[in-house]
């Protein structure tokens, strides 16, 4: 037995119990379609439905009014509020009361059920897990800067050699060398009079060493030698109180002093800690090692999670770019990444439609489907023309003017030469989005092709199309080639006439990825619809060379309301940048909400951060390990970057 905690109230006592019949999960329910003559069917998309938890109540000595009037406050909500059952106090469900709670009583003792609706259908952590990209935040900070492999101290010898090499000063025969590490000017506020500092080093070599302060306007004692006789790195530390600063004469370091006349000694990973105590090294903050540039993610429940995530700045940065292994990209600021090749990116294709598009060719567009019903003697045809208008809802645009006559499927087409990279190529990875209006009825049919061309012949298509004159029905039918690879049946209750539509093709390497999703003015993305990801190697060396789309109406019916608002086309690699701009600057904070498909910089929500293509639906986590890359700006620092996830259970 247990009690219950619903929107944030707890219910229960010694006379009242609850226990609850949760289930296995809720409800699952596929979707399949038959793809031509083909035995059987393909599975389309598989979902789970909501989920009814009974949760049985027991009670003792109450009268029955008063149990109704106690219950009936503490129950009623006109929205789904955390329902914590706490018998598992980890877990919590988004629920509503559903229907009537019975109860049947007997003396003092009584019975019943309530039925609580879990739209969702998922169980959801109490607690949230983070994760981040700071290897060394639990490590006491390392007050000296730039000490790993970029270490370069300031060296004074009177004999002998002592030189630096990747983070390693290396001295040898050398009666004294004095290896300074200057304190940052910028962070020297820790630097006082009275302060306890204890500098560590590794070292090792044959000799002696000892530690030394310059507090900028001389030098205070040195620590007494410690001897050194090995062959492997030890690490030494000195404590010393600071007697004295003086940052208006000159900046202060502190130093390590090698004594090895005959013999060498090799340092490396001088650290200053607050205190009397050596702490293991680390980098600084501000210091690029500080920060790795992935991170990986547990999900340890059974269900995918939608993450936030928060990039914290310290110093200027045009971009914040996060590649996860799905692969799934997003981005934001104006310095442009992929995340798969070490080739710069560039766009092929970037068209609003507020005027025509240079080179633009009209009625010659490549179709897999050049005749009505395969039937050579009923061909389909390219007629009419183009308008580019623009209005209120839409903005600039494409849409069909048909010519007066016409049978089967006819309608305007466009050709849109896409642009090679700068090595003169075109098959590369890519990245295609395109946003549409798709207006139609019961009685009204159009076809919608958008295909990408090589040769004049198709290479990738997407077919939007109402083809059923006797049900309100839009399918969208994926090609590679003339191959037929999908069809994707899109939700009328989503996928409505007052809302855009945005179609997405991606191929990196031999994946291929179609996807479709509702496009609200207001909010953008409400959600995808996509095939599975295609495998498909012999796709690789393909190339592309144009978009085109083809507005197709059928004389018999009414035609729907068709219209193009945008295409990009972007051709894409690894670790590519262009312009770069300081979008962000030291100390801004990015969160992410993925969830919402929304940024806030600084506490404010900021939609100009987005970036046309982001595949938000690609960072919905899977149970299990996600590795996210993590880019910024290729002139900027790196930044810290914590993902917090809430575990959820089928």
């Amino acid at each position: 037995m247990a009690n219950l905690i619903f929107g944030g109230r707890k219910i229960g006592s010694s006379v009242l119990q609850f226990s609850a019949a949760r289930g296995i999960t809720s409800e699952i329910e596929n979707t399949s379609h038959s793809v031509g003559i083909s035995d059987g069917e393909m599975l389309i998309n598989s979902r789970l439905k909501s989920r009814i938890i009974p949760v049985t109540y027991d009670f003792v000595a109450l009268s029955r009014r008063e149990f109704e009037r106690q219950l009936a406050p503490l129950l009623y909500s006109t929205d789904v509020q955390k329902l914590i059952i706490d018998d598992r106090p980890d877990e919590f469900w988004y629920a509503k009361v559903d229907g009537k709670i019975d109860m049947d009583r007997a003396y003092f003792l009584g019975t019943g059920t309530i039925n609580f609706l879990v739209p969702d259908g998922i169980a959801h952590s109490v607690a949230t897990k983070t994760f981040d990209n700071m290897p060394y935040k639990d490590v006491p900070v390392n007050k000296l800067h730039n000490t790993g492999d970029d270490w370069n101290p300031v060296v004074w010898s009177p004999d002998g050699t002592t030189t630096t090499q990747d983070g390693i000063t290396t001295a040898t025969n050398t009666s004294k060398s004095v290896i300074q590490t200057v304190v940052d000017p910028n962070d020297s506020s820790w630097l006082a009079s009275g302060a306890t500092v204890t500098i560590s080093v590794d070292v090792k070599g044959q000799g002696s060493i000892g530690f030394g302060y310059f507090n900028a306007n001389g030098w205070e004692d040195d620590s007494p030698t410690q001897q050194v006789n090995s062959d492997e790195y030890i690490r030494l530390c000195f404590t010393r109180v600071i007697n004295s600063v003086h940052l208006d004469a000159g900046i202060p370091n502190f130093s390590v002093d090698a004594f090895c006349p005959t013999s060498t000694l090799s340092f490396r990973h001088v650290k200053a800690d607050m205190g009397p105590t050596a702490s293991p090294w680390s980098p600084n903050p501000a210091d690029p090692e500080y920060y790795t540039n992935t991170i990986t993610v547990h999900n340890g429940g059974t269900y995918p999670v939608e993450p936030v995530i928060t990039a914290t700045m310290h110093a200027d940065n045009g971009m914040v770019g996060l590649v996860n292994d799905r692969p799934g990209i997003l981005q934001f600021g104006t310095q442009e990444i992929d995340g798969y090749t070490t080739d710069v990116s560039e766009k092929g294709l970037n068209g609003d439609f507020s005027a025509p598009i240079s080179g633009t060719i009209y009625n010659q567009s490549a179709t897999n489907n050049p005749n009505w019903g395969g039937d050579s003697s009923k061909p389909n045809k390219q007629t009419g023309s183009i308008n580019y208008a623009s209005d209120s809802y839409n903005g600039p645009h494409m849409e069909p003017a048909y010519a007066s006559t016409g049978t089967y499927w006819n309608g305007p087409a466009a050709k849109i030469p896409i642009t090679a990279t700068s090595q003169n190529t075109r098959n590369n990875n890519f990245t295609l989005a395109m946003m549409i209006h798709f207006e139609t009825t019961v009685s009204q049919l159009g076809r919608m092709e958008l295909t990408l061309e090589a040769g004049g012949k198709v290479q990738y298509q997407m077919v939007i199309t109402d083809n059923n004159a006797v049900k309100d029905e839009i399918q969208v039918d994926c090609y590679v080639k003339d191959q037929q690879v999908g069809t994707m049946s899109l939700d009328r209750s989503k996928f409505t006439n007052d809302k855009l539509m945005q179609a997405r093709l991606n191929q990196f390497g031999s994946s291929i990825n179609f996807e479709v999703s509702p496009w609200n003015g207001k909010s953008g993305r409400e959600m995808t619809v996509s095939l599975p990801p295609l495998t498909r190697p012999d796709m690789i060396s393909e190339n592309v060379e144009a978009f085109s789309v083809w507005f197709e109406r059928n004389n018999t019916w009414g035609q729907a309301a068709m219209k193009l608002i945008a295409v990009q086309f972007d051709w894409q690699h690894v670790n590519w940048w262009t312009d770069i701009k300081n979008r962000f600057s030291n100390g801004d904070v990015l969160t992410i909400d993925v969830a919402n498909a929304k940024t806030y910089l600084n506490g404010s929500e900021n939609r100009t951060l987005h970036t046309f293509g982001n595949q938000w639906e690609q960072f919905k986590l899977p149970p299990g390990d996600t590795e996210i890359a993590i880019t910024p700006s290729s002139w900027a620092q790196p930044f810290a970057c914590e993902i917090e996830i809430r575990e959820a259970w089928l």
